[in-house]
């Protein structure tokens, strides 16, 4: 009887546990609670995320935060709320020409709209211009005529660590906005300019210069020069010992020069994510939605794209930190091999360690876990800190030598996602589950359970 009393007592305790919401709940007004509440409910938001947001120390956590800020429908966004991060003037970093809200730094719904400015927008200027003066505190305005939504509230913030540590800038909730009102015209206008004879005085090639490996490699091989003289160049660099922070900034400042010539053209693009595991995009010239999302992505054919660049990068052959792989990709001449959301559903993370939080599938965006598209591609990478600090990244380009049979225009995309495809076997309630399971097992037969299972299943989620 006392066995069968202590194996009910675990089942027990897995079914309250099971309800227990993981460690990444949150506890706090959502976005959703903001949406449809009135002024404190979106104060409340901001604060909950400026406090969440402290708790976010290192550079990966940081780039998984931005993710979740584009991406987890009903917590950081949900309809027209979501989070826009702008720079904070005298933060030593932007251009000294730059006033408070002149840059976006972060935008979770138009991912394009980064380095560009909405200060020309009047009940915009208003907000910010209420923050400079707000000691920290938040403040709200209201959109009477809703244009731009209801309750709009902004207040100034920062990193505790990694990239841009202590460098403030703005955060605002409860603003919206077209895509087309972000004005990247004074970005654009700051782009360094290259003429052709500039670009061969260097010996770098120009993106509609590239049409096989040789001249990929050396267009790269250029890019890479390119971005290093940038951010060495940036004001308060300092050598190895200036903050990695100001690297990242540099970038933002960069991006879209990045999207024009000699940088791309056509099929001919570069990006650039982080030297981790899951590779995050820390900028791509072709699909800003990849931006702050991981590159742990499979094509048609299994290929694990990131842990395949990296297993290259980091070989230690004769070509060190470079390597080639080919794999399926979107090719941006060819229509009809994207492999893109069809229809709006919440689906599971793309790998077993990532399904105890879903993420949101939309229209026409990337579909998470699985490569963009479906054209043949030769990929060739470079992995460097660009001369600046201990961060690395991996900067990627590649060209497209074939299309698949039947790419343009028929096949090849459009994979309809539905909500419970997922494989939700990973989940820690269900972890728990088995390791009960085994437990109550082990209980009614007086056996114990393996070591090896409880470090692998009892573990997971930590």
């Amino acid at each position: 009887m006392k066995k069968i009393a202590t194996a009910v007592l675990l089942f027990l305790i897995t079914i309250v546990f099971s309800a227990v919401p993981p460690a990444f709940a949150h506890d706090g007004p959502d976005a959703e609670d903001a949406s449809s509440g009135d002024m404190d409910d979106m104060r409340n938001f901001l604060l909950h995320l400026k406090e969440h947001r402290g708790r976010v120390s290192s550079d990966d956590s940081q780039t998984e935060f931005r993710n979740a800020l584009r991406t987890d429908n009903g917590v950081w966004r949900h309809g027209d709320t979501y989070v826009i991060t702008v720079n904070k003037s005298g933060d030593g970093e932007a251009p000294s020409s730059a006033q408070s809200g002149d840059i976006i730094f972060f935008h979770a719904k138009h991912p394009a709209a980064v380095s560009g400015s909405l200060s020309g927008i009047a009940i915009f200027r208003d907000l910010i211009e209420k923050v400079e003066t707000a000691n920290g505190e938040a403040v709200c305005v209201q959109d009477t005529s809703r244009k731009y939504g209801n309750h709009i509230c902004a207040v100034e913030d920062s990193d505790p660590a990694g990239f841009g540590a202590g460098v403030p800038f703005i955060q605002i909730v409860g603003f919206n906005h077209e895509s087309n009102e972000a004005d990247l015209s004074k970005a654009k206008d700051a782009c360094p300019e290259f003429t052709a004879e500039n670009l061969r005085s260097r010996g770098w090639l120009s993106a509609d210069m590239v049409n096989d490996e040789e001249s990929l490699v050396s267009y790269l091989e250029g890019v890479v020069e390119h971005v290093s003289e940038e951010i060495g160049n940036a004001p308060g660099q300092s050598g190895n010992d200036a903050r990695e922070g100001v690297s990242l900034l540099r970038m933002v400042q960069l991006m879209p020069c990045w999207r024009e010539m000699p940088w791309e053209s056509g099929s001919i693009y570069f990006y650039i994510v982080t030297d981790t595991d899951k590779m995050f995009g820390i900028f791509n010239g072709n699909t800003p939605q990849l931006q702050d999302r991981t590159l742990r992505l499979v094509d048609d054919n299994g290929v694990e794209i990131a842990k395949r660049i990296l297993e290259e990068v980091r070989r230690q052959d004769d070509t060190p930190n470079r390597g080639f792989l080919t794999y399926l990709w979107d090719d941006p001449t060819v229509v009809g091999d994207e492999v893109v959301c069809q229809q709006r559903e919440p689906v599971p993370g793309p790998f077993a360690e990532d399904e105890d939080e879903e993420v949101f599938c939309e229209v026409g965006s990337p579909v998470p876990g699985r490569s963009t598209g479906t054209s043949v591609k030769r990929g060739y990478f470079i992995r460097t800190n660009f001369g600046v600090g201990e961060t690395y990244y991996v900067v990627g380009s590649g060209i497209y030598p074939k299309s698949r049979e039947g790419s343009s225009g028929e096949g090849g995309g459009g994979c309809a996602i539905t909500s419970g495809s997922g494989k939700g076997t990973g989940t820690p309630a269900f972890n728990l589950f088995l390791t009960t399971a085994v437990l109550f097992l082990a209980i009614l037969w007086g056996r114990r359970p393996g070591e090896e299972f409880l470090r692998k299943n009892g573990r997971r989620g930590d």
